[in-house]
């Protein structure tokens, strides 16, 4: 994961949950996916790739 994380240059964080516990806890049955926390505490899950202008789009009603 931390060569894929390298690779692409990436700057946001990223979980890796081998035992699952995160994802079950926040209720991600399987990658890829996305929890956006806002910070009245709302969460918001997203399942499945998101390109660019949709993720710009999540955090912009979270920011």
């Amino acid at each position: 994961m931390l060569d894929f994380i390298d690779r692409h240059d990436l700057s946001f964080a990223n979980i890796e949950d081998s035992d699952g516990q995160v994802f079950g806890e926040y209720g991600v049955p399987y990658q890829p996916a996305w929890v956006f926390l806002a910070a009245d505490g709302t969460l918001t899950r997203v399942q499945g790739a998101l390109d660019g202008n949709r993720l710009a789009e999540y955090i912009a009603e979270i920011i």
